[in-house]
C-alpha cells in the first residue's frame, strides 16, 4: 500500500512541476479550484428550482449530498493528508464524490447536462490536483464514491418515485 501512496505522491507532484512550466496555468487551476464547489452549488440550485426540472435537481442535490457526507465519513477515518499546506486530509475527494455525483445524478435525463457537467467536473478535478489541494487518488476514489451514491439512490429511488 505504501508503494501505491507513494507512486499516487510522485503523480501528484509531476502534474504539479508540469503546470508550473505553463505560464499562468498555477493561477488559473487555483481560480478554477476554488469556484468548482459554488458553481455546482448553483447549477443544482438552478435545477430544483425551475419546475421541469426540480425531480433532477433534487436527485442531483440527494447524491451530491451522500457523496460527500460519505467522503466526509471515510476522509476523517483515514487521516490522509493532503499535498498543499491544509492540515485536514484528502483521501477520499469530497469534492470529487459531490461533483461526480451531481453531474451522473443530474445527467441521467439530459445527455447534454451530463457532458457539461462532466466536462467541469474534470476541469475542475484537475485543477485541484494542480492547486495541490489533493493527490489523483484522492479523486479518483471521489469520483468512484460519487458514483457508487448515485448508482445506490438510484436503487432507493426509482424513476416512478419522483
Amino acid at each position: 500500500m505504501r508503494a501505491l501512496s507513494r507512486l499516487d505522491r510522485r503523480l501528484g507532484a509531476a502534474v504539479r512541476h508540469h503546470a508550473d512550466g505553463i505560464p499562468g496555468a498555477p493561477a488559473l487551476a487555483h481560480a478554477l479550484a476554488s469556484i468548482m464547489s459554488p458553481a455546482f452549488r448553483i447549477v443544482v440550485g438552478a435545477l430544483v428550482v425551475a419546475p421541469a426540472t426540480r425531480t433532477t435537481g433534487l436527485r442531483a442535490l440527494a447524491a451530491g449530498a451522500g457523496a460527500s457526507l460519505a467522503a466526509r465519513a471515510l476522509r476523517d477515518r483515514l487521516g490522509r493528508t493532503r499535498p498543499g499546506e491544509r492540515a485536514d486530509g484528502g483521501f477520499p475527494s469530497r469534492h470529487a464524490a459531490a461533483a461526480v455525483a451531481i453531474a451522473s445524478a443530474a445527467g441521467r435525463r439530459d445527455p447534454r447536462i451530463r457532458a457539461a457537467l462532466a466536462g467541469a467536473a474534470v476541469t475542475g478535478l484537475y485543477a485541484r490536483i494542480v492547486d495541490a489541494e489533493h493527490e489523483p487518488a484522492d479523486i479518483v476514489v471521489g469520483a468512484a464514491l460519487g458514483l457508487a451514491t448515485t448508482r445506490l439512490l438510484e436503487r432507493l429511488l426509482p424513476d416512478g418515485l419522483g
